[in-house]
């Protein structure tokens, strides 16, 4: 199987080739920014690809992939909601 991932003004476009023996066709999957943004666009592809393509794990495997969208830890947001908690609160 073969990944081709093309970067577009407004998205990702991610072309899947099977190996040549399976004998399906290429399949296209386009992935559009919304008004959440750039990254969350992002992260719901790479859950697109991990989910249809990537291995079989459940909350008991040993090891699983995790795609998470979190504040930068230096980011200071103006709302108290965008900001990540400081150490001093979560002791309290």
């Amino acid at each position: 199987m073969r990944f081709d991932i093309r970067f577009a003004t407004n998205g990702v476009i991610l072309r899947i080739e099977a190996d040549e023996d399976a004998g399906s066709a290429a399949e296209e999957i386009v992935f559009q920014e919304t008004d959440g943004g750039e990254i969350e666009a992002f992260a719901e592809f790479l859950r697109a690809v991990d989910e249809n393509y990537g291995p079989t794990t459940s909350r008991y495997s040993p090891k699983r992939i995790r795609i998470l969208v979190e504040p930068g830890d230096k980011y200071e947001g103006t709302d108290d909601s965008e900001s990540p908690p400081d150490s001093k609160s979560l002791r309290e």
